[in-house]
């Protein structure tokens, strides 16, 4: 079976913060869990890098915007290796081979006359890089990034967006389209009986973007390009096989751009629809959205160097249920990492291997539960990765309360050596089982718990702070 999973293309005007790492750790553990059950998985993520918001932090830089882009999409692919993840490709919305498809795209789409030119005025918000109505405004300015939006008045390329209203409508409702959790679908329906109104593809005024084929003296809007990607990616790395998308996973202050204008596209294309569209919550820092316009962002290299990518990866994971806002406190991710991982797991496994290791015990590498790895594996299926760490360490305390009422050195004192055998070995296959558990979370983690158990030279896994 195929997988296809994508997390947002991220935009490159400031470096990356914990949140865009929040949504590429999600997407690793579904591709991770994926390829464990041995389905083909296409992991993509990447960076958005045209648009006005892109060239004015290069222009504040003193850069090119190319440069700009380069340099600032870097960061973005280091967290790769950063946090470990594990994604077949990353794409840039610089790269030629996607600018030309995004032509070919929207070509099409002219061609079929979905496409019309007309003058429009509105509110622009350059954080955002779209029009906001006055109802989008708190105080007058933009909800997400506190500032006015700018009135702007252009002659666009204009895409029928509205002639999809109906069938856009049934597929959500229908969930032939799952807009994931049920909140924001509501939140999607809500807005479409409003009424579509069609968008604008193209900017007259922003030179750095990909140029309207039809109409050189434009470029397409970012948001189009953006979205594109998708699109453009299993044609740039040989993967064509995995169309349609199985899950997007995206912010909910994008939601609509990938529930409504995205798949209206795809439908004016003619083309196959992404199965899934799973909204996250936003992270906050003291009760504000974590941004980089505000600039109250987390660094998760700072983290990572301070705690390990496997300690950030289960602290986002475990503390917040997905879908949800959660507050970062980096108090709460020390306490996960000392209490969770160094006294929980990393405990148990070292309690466990020392004592086949004293005793002697002739071990297997065998699993057993299967009843137990299965629920857990449906919460992972369900994004419901909160309540498959609490199941998995549900298991871990089991192990060690098992332990303390079976006290395994007294059964060595008392002669009884088979007994002592069969509950060591069945500790020992709980070991295996979790490592196998976490290893979609905590890859790192993983493989060092396997190589520990096979070699039996134990190191302690973690370290507290």
């Amino acid at each position: 079976m195929k997988k296809y999973i994508t997390t947002p293309i991220y935009y490159i005007n400031a470096k990356p913060h914990l949140g865009h790492a929040y949504t590429t750790i999600a997407a690793d553990v579904l591709a991770r869990y994926y390829r464990q059950k041995g389905d083909e998985v296409f992991f993509l993520t990447g960076t958005d890098e045209h648009g006005a918001k892109i060239a004015k932090a290069a222009k504040d830089a003193d850069q090119e915007p190319k440069i700009f882009a380069d340099q600032t999409s870097k960061l973005f692919e280091n967290l790769s290796d950063t946090l470990n993840f594990s994604n077949d490709a990353f794409i840039r919305t610089t790269d030629p081979r996607h600018e030309k498809t995004v032509q070919e795209f929207l070509q099409k789409l002219h061609d079929k006359e979905l496409i019309y030119e007309k003058e429009y005025t509105g509110l622009y918000c350059i954080g955002c890089e779209k029009f906001l109505t006055e109802k989008d405004l708190i105080d007058g300015k933009c909800p997400d990034h506190r500032t006015a939006p700018q009135q702007q008045s252009e002659k666009n390329w204009f895409f029928k967006l509205s002639q999809f209203e109906s069938q856009i409508k049934k597929l959500i409702e229908s969930d032939e389209i799952k807009v994931l959790p049920q909140t924001r679908k509501n939140e999607i329906l809500s807005k479409i009986d409003q009424g579509l109104e069609d968008i604008s593809i193209s900017r007259a005024g922003v030179e750095w973007g990909i140029p309207v084929p039809w109409d050189v003296k434009q470029t397409i809007y970012v948001w189009v390009d953006a979205l594109l990607n998708y699109y453009s990616a299993p044609k740039m790395f040989e993967k064509e096989n995995v169309w349609p998308p199985d899950l997007h996973l995206v912010g909910r202050d994008i939601m609509w751009f990938h529930a409504v204008i995205w798949p209206s596209l795809l439908l004016a294309a003619e083309e196959k629809l992404p199965k899934e569209i799973f909204v996250q919550g936003y992270f906050t820092v003291d009760g504000q959205k974590m941004s980089k316009t505000v600039g109250n962002v987390i660094d998760p290299v700072e983290l990572v160097d301070k705690f390990g990518a496997d300690s950030v990866r289960y602290y986002v994971l475990r503390d917040f249920p997905f879908g949800e806002d959660g507050d970062v406190s980096l108090e709460r991710l020390k306490e996960r990492n000392n209490n969770d991982l160094a006294a929980g797991l990393g405990n148990v496994v070292q309690r466990v291997l020392s004592m086949v290791k004293r005793y002697e015990v002739k071990v297997e590498n065998t699993l057993s539960d299967e009843a137990e790895t299965n629920r857990i594996n449906s919460l992972t299926e369900d994004l419901k990765f909160q309540e498959a760490l609490i199941e998995v360490w549900k298991k871990i305390a089991a192990i060690n309360k098992q332990i303390a009422e079976v006290e395994p050195w007294k059964l060595e004192k008392e002669g009884k050596r088979e007994d002592l055998d069969q509950f060591l070995k069945k500790c020992y296959e709980s070991v295996l089982q979790v490592a196998d558990l976490v290893g979609p979370y905590l890859p790192d983690t993983s493989e060092k718990i396997k190589s520990q158990t096979k070699s039996l030279k134990l190191v302690p896994i973690f370290e507290k702070f």
